[in-house]
């Protein structure tokens, strides 16, 4: 019998036909280096137009150059446009694990646009180079500059470009990369007016930030133009100062302030600050960078504010201060700090409930606080629009030692008097069924 490697390619091609696996195509392709050289070429055929080139998308993700040119090479039968999707996926699989070789050829293919910005699942459609950007591939940043038609500018479909990416990411090569970089404009705006530099000091990279920051033509005051997520005219700044990271205080006295103290990149703020940010930007409430500072508890990052000319007593559009909103959270340091500029006004009847501090921080538990509030000459009788005084709320919370606190220094009491809601200090004191409240009453009749 004459063996099968003698047969000519057509009829090996024919005999290969009957097989219906592709898996028994290639059993046969790999009986021998001659029918391997014959039968692979059809196999790869099969697999580009039954399957939609797998071995393309394996490629791409293990970096084997040889194995997607074979399967590019087969896939004439496949039509352009299922084609060219197809090759967009391996090209961000490509892109994504940093395989330069791989991508660098399927840029090559026709109809390719290097500025395509491809979907993932749910995520925001980017351009290749933003997710190299992302990813933090410096010799596929490198690739893609360097192709032909490329805006280095683009990015998402919320026109973020790839530096912002970059610079969230904390990817500092690929930002100094960028900056370097023809074209690249270090202020590009998104669709909200964000510019790459807020987006990376909101992510308290210190490395990242200093490279923006190193650049004259960073505006490190450019703000959030849009009610996007809130932030409508959030600097870098008010970023980094509500973001939390203490030990990045040196980076902010740039206007990006906004995004810095956000995170409580300390820092960063001192960064941004030293960079000449102006440090009492007001977003869409009305807050300022040391305002979010206290409302998060960021002390640190309150006094580099304070030292480079922040309003200690700034006032958001609701009328609340930053020293209300630190003695709500209970943030003692905070409201001594701000007590101790004596530049920071208590407030005395705020909101609709016409409540003062004292009344809140009382309710609260806040033993330190309400000392603080004595000792700065709150009245302990003012009373809200219900007509309750702190003692009152503090009676209802049950907090023994503070109503100690506010006995000593109460003008005068009437147990029996009946507030706006139908109670008096009596009927509030008997719910908590605590002897200890009870004998404090009485003993002040």
């Amino acid at each position: 019998m004459r063996p099968l490697v003698d047969l000519p390619n057509e009829l090996l091609h024919h005999i290969a036909g009957y097989l219906a696996l592709e898996s028994d195509i290639n059993l046969l392709a790999r009986t021998n280096r001659d029918l391997h050289s014959t039968i692979n070429p059809l196999l790869y055929r099969l697999n580009a137009m039954d399957r939609q080139m797998p071995a393309l998308l394996w490629a791409a993700d293990r970096g084997i150059v040889e194995t997607a040119q074979h399967s590019l090479n087969a896939s004439s039968g496949v039509s352009n446009n299922v084609k060219l999707g197809i090759i967009y996926d391996a090209l961000s699989i490509a892109v994504q694990a940093g395989h330069t070789s791989i991508a660098k050829s399927l840029l090559l293919q026709k109809g390719v646009d290097p500025n395509s910005q491809y979907q993932e699942e749910e995520n925001f459609h980017k351009t290749f180079l933003a997710r190299a950007a992302q990813a933090g591939h410096v010799d596929m940043v490198a690739l893609l500059l360097s192709t032909k038609g490329i805006n280095p500018n683009l990015g998402d479909d919320m026109g973020r470009p790839s530096i912002a990416y970059a610079g969230f990411c904390g990817n500092e090569s690929v930002v100094k990369q960028l900056l370097a970089a023809p074209g690249v404009d270090p202020n590009y705006k998104d669709h909200h007016g964000r510019t790459p530099f807020p987006w990376t000091a909101g992510h308290g990279s210190e490395a990242p930030v200093s490279q923006f920051l190193s650049r004259e033509d960073v505006d490190v005051n450019a703000a959030v133009a849009t009610d996007d997520m809130f932030k409508k005219g959030w600097t870098a700044l008010m970023f980094a100062a509500n973001w939390g990271s203490a030990e990045k205080a040196e980076l902010l006295l740039t206007p990006y302030i906004n995004l810095a103290v956000k995170n409580g990149s300390e820092y960063i703020v001192q960064l941004l600050l030293a960079k000449g940010a102006y440090p009492d930007p007001k977003d869409w409430r009305g807050a300022t960078p040391l305002y979010a500072a206290a409302n998060f508890g960021y002390l640190p990052i309150l006094n580099l504010l304070c030292q480079s000319g922040a309003d200690p007593d700034p006032v958001a559009d609701d009328g609340s201060t930053a020293i209300s909103i630190a003695l709500i959270e209970g943030y003692t340091d905070i409201v001594r700090f701000l007590l101790e500029t004596g530049k920071a006004s208590l407030p005395s009847q705020e909101g609709e409930e016409r409540r003062c501090a004292l009344s809140w921080a009382a309710e609260r538990g806040y033993r330190e606080i309400v000392s603080l509030l004595i000792q700065y000459g709150q009245d302990v009788n003012t009373k809200d629009y219900k007509g309750r005084t702190p003692l009152s709320h503090v009676v209802e919370g049950g907090h023994v030692e503070i109503i100690k606190m506010l006995l000593l220094n109460t003008s005068s009491i009437d147990l029996m008097e009946i507030d706006g809601d139908g109670e008096t200090l009596y009927s509030r004191a008997t719910k908590h069924d605590n002897p200890e409240i009870m004998n404090l009453l009485e003993s002040i009749k």
